[in-house]
């Protein structure tokens, strides 16, 4: 229980829930990030609006909501995902409102245009920092997917608003630091003069890349791994080793660690090489700032070192540094709690 919590953002994906909370004084004072797999059984929401419920007795709280969950294929198409999903946070005990793309930023139940609310996680966080940034790329790195976000003249410059075209615009990549298959990012990789070809089978995932690589922090290390065993780093070893069609043994650990080293740096040229088109495509200056949160920040501040660069965090507040840090990482949901506090006040 948080008796300081007065605004919660909540940001519903299909795998996770992240929440943030902020008390009257804009000070972050609450952090959680849940594994919640509404992609197996949406019902499993049900549980989550009952903690949300729990964090808090003042039933004055005010609390935004924006999801991506409605993308999960267990639903037959994303509005009836949406209205599955917002059916059950009906049951949030606390003043609560939808994030949209529309002029009007917070939104009832019962006025909202799903079309404008559905998978725009992404569009609080250039929102959130038009307040404090005239010119900057946003690039919040996270689990599953990068986004990329142009504020200009002290405006989102997106112009696409759902994956399809996001995806067609380089907005967004379907890339991430946890629970991205490692075929998806290369097909084969080249040492020491030979090509070693990646299966295209769900063996392992770039957590296991950046496990090695020791890359990865344990509070959001807490998705099921494709072999649904424990998350350790001789784990990681054998799901890549098998990735290649190999059993692992001790002797091969040098050369998966290579491999996987390559695996990350081409992901991570992915990111860089869509960050540049990005820029070009809204005429940004190349020194144009760059902002960087998402549970990946800390990767992307090694790639963009020679850039002028800031993290999410420096635009918050907390009496708590660590609350601070690991609400950066939840950027839609802090983000969300920010405008709240910012518009009611």
């Amino acid at each position: 229980m948080n008796k300081k919590l007065l605004y919660l953002g909540v940001d519903i994906g299909g795998a996770h829930i992240k929440i943030v909370g902020l008390d009257q004084s804009k000070n972050i004072c609450l952090v959680k990030y849940r594994k919640c797999y509404l992609w197996r059984d949406p019902k499993k929401l049900k549980q989550e609006i009952t903690f949300i419920n729990s964090l808090s007795n003042n039933k004055d709280v005010f609390c935004g909501i924006t999801m991506t969950a409605e993308l999960c294929d267990i639903f037959p198409d994303r509005l009836t995902g949406a209205r599955i999903i917002l059916k059950e946070c009906k049951k949030i005990k606390f003043k609560t409102f939808l994030y949209c793309n529309s002029e009007k930023i917070f939104n009832k139940f019962h006025s909202i245009n799903l079309t404008k609310f559905i998978s725009m996680n992404w569009h609080s966080i250039g929102r959130y920092l038009e307040n404090f940034v005239n010119n900057a790329i946003v690039i919040d790195f996270g689990s599953t997917t990068t986004d990329f976000i142009c504020i200009k003249n002290g405006e989102i410059m997106n112009k696409a608003f759902n994956d399809f075209t996001r995806l067609l615009n380089g907005e967004i990549l379907y890339t991430g630091l946890i629970r991205t298959p490692i075929f998806a990012i290369k097909k084969n990789i080249k040492y020491k003069s030979k090509k070693f070809t990646i299966i295209p089978e769900y063996f392992s995932n770039t957590s296991d890349v950046y496990r090695i690589n020791k890359k990865i922090k344990k509070e959001f290390d807490i998705d099921d791994e494709t072999d649904f065993s424990d998350k350790n780093v001789i784990g990681s070893y054998k799901r890549i080793a098998r990735s290649f069609g190999m059993d692992y043994q001790s002797n091969d650990k040098l050369f998966i660690k290579k491999l996987s080293e390559d695996i990350m740096d081409e992901q991570l040229k992915m990111i860089h090489k869509n960050t540049k088109k990005v820029m070009n495509k809204f005429k940004m200056k190349k020194d144009t700032l760059i902002i960087l949160s998402g549970i990946g920040q800390e990767v992307l501040k090694e790639l963009f070192k020679n850039k002028k660069i800031k993290l999410l965090e420096d635009f918050f507040k907390s009496k708590n540094f660590l609350n601070k840090k690991l609400a950066t990482y939840h950027a839609p949901a802090a983000c969300i709690a920010g405008l709240l506090a910012e518009i009611i006040e």
